[in-house]
């Protein structure tokens, strides 16, 4: 007997604990190809392993979940009578969609700055994890706004959402929204996924509308560096600086 059907003859209990400790998704999914007997703990666990192993994948998984939060309450009037165990599996299922359009998007940007050309960066010259994490979080939140945005019943969650935003927030989320409207080339296969529909254009609007009032209020203007890819700063741990320049009041 092999290993792996030794592995399926553990009770079911067993089986779904060690796909709650997989330390990413592409593990649960190989797993569960395995055998037909983990296939199906698989789909029946899929709330309870996907919450288990989402903390350990999701730099940003408030940010990931507020998302989609949104996306159900911009839905709510049109969504099925399914049951609780089903729109479980839907959210998670959804969470996985939101998450790939995220690096997708996230390798787009990293594809267009090619940072490791542009200036010494020491032993780490490629995109680090940090820089990663801080992008994907804008592309998060702003992709939120424009949910909020589109959904009468949420245009005052849109507004309070962007008044809770820092200004050094609101300066990363109209970056975000500057190379989503104008430094992509708006590819991305077969993900159904577009950064110049209606919701992406209300979030991107939304943001450079506020970081432009902050701006003519008085607020703190900075000069982008030039030597930076496009002149993009916001996400790059060594221009963080000049974010610092801007006050956080």
């Amino acid at each position: 007997m092999t290993s792996a059907s030794l592995f399926s003859t553990l009770p079911p209990e067993l089986i779904c604990r060690v796909f709650e400790s997989a330390d990413d998704f592409s593990v649960v999914a190989a797993l569960a190809q395995t055998a037909r007997v983990l296939y199906h703990i698989w789909q029946e666990n899929q709330t309870s392993i996907c919450q288990a192993v989402a903390p350990r994948v999701f730099s940003n998984l408030t940010d990931a979940e507020r998302l989609l939060d949104m996306q159900e309450e911009a839905e709510a009037g049109s969504q099925s009578q399914d049951g609780r165990e089903q729109k479980s599996i839907v959210r998670a299922k959804r969470l996985l969609f939101n998450a790939r359009c995220a690096s997708a998007a996230c390798d787009n940007w990293v594809s267009l700055c090619q940072i490791h050309e542009c200036f010494d960066r020491g032993e780490d010259p490629h995109m680090r994890p940090s820089e990663i994490a801080r992008f994907e979080r804008a592309f998060y939140r702003v992709w939120t706004i424009g949910i909020m945005g589109r959904a009468p019943h949420l245009h005052g969650r849109a507004s309070a959402f962007l008044d809770g935003c820092s200004p050094r927030e609101l300066c990363r989320l109209d970056e975000l929204a500057m190379w989503a409207m104008y430094f992509n080339e708006n590819d991305f296969g077969s993900f159904g996924f577009d950064l110049h529909d209606e919701v992406w254009k209300t979030g991107c609007d939304l943001v450079s509308k506020r970081w432009m009032a902050y701006q003519e209020d008085g607020g703190d203007g900075i000069a982008a560096p030039d030597y930076t890819p496009l002149n993009f700063f916001a996400f790059f741990d060594n221009t963080q600086r000049y974010l610092d320049l801007i006050s956080d009041k």
